[in-house]
C-alpha cells in the first residue's frame, strides 16, 4: 500500500488558481485530483530523468565502442580485401607462368617429334 500524505498549498497566484479551476472543470474532476494528477506526473518525470541521466554515461561507453569496433571491422575487411587482391594477382601471375611453362614443353615435344 503506497502512503499518502495530505499536503496544504499556499499562497497559489488567484489567476494560477482560476486557470487550475478551469482545466478541473473541463476534465469533470475535484481541483485537488487535478493537483495531485500534475504532482504525480511531476515526480514521475524527474524519476524518469533521473534515470536517463544514470544511464546517459554507460550509454555514451557503449556508442563508443560500437564506434571503434565498426571502425576496426571496416579495417580488418579493407585489409582482407587487400590480402584477396594479392592472392588472386599472385594466383594471375603463377597460372601465366604455369600456361609458359605448358607452352614450353608443347613445343619441347613438338620438336621432338620431328
Amino acid at each position: 500500500m503506497v502512503s499518502q500524505k495530505q499536503v496544504l498549498l499556499r499562497h497559489i497566484d488567484a489567476d494560477d488558481l482560476a486557470v487550475i479551476d478551469a482545466e478541473a472543470e473541463r476534465n469533470n474532476m475535484s481541483r485537488t485530483a487535478l493537483l495531485e494528477m500534475v504532482v504525480s506526473m511531476f515526480a514521475k518525470n524527474v524519476k524518469l530523468a533521473d534515470a536517463a541521466k544514470t544511464l546517459e554515461s554507460p550509454l555514451y561507453d557503449v556508442n563508443n565502442q560500437l564506434n571503434q569496433l565498426t571502425h576496426s571491422i571496416t579495417k580488418s575487411n579493407k585489409n582482407i580485401s587487400e590480402d584477396f587482391t594479392a592472392m588472386k594477382d599472385a594466383l594471375e601471375r603463377n597460372n601465366f607462368a604455369v600456361l609458359e611453362l605448358v607452352q614450353n614443353v608443347e613445343n619441347l615435344m613438338n620438336q621432338l617429334r620431328r
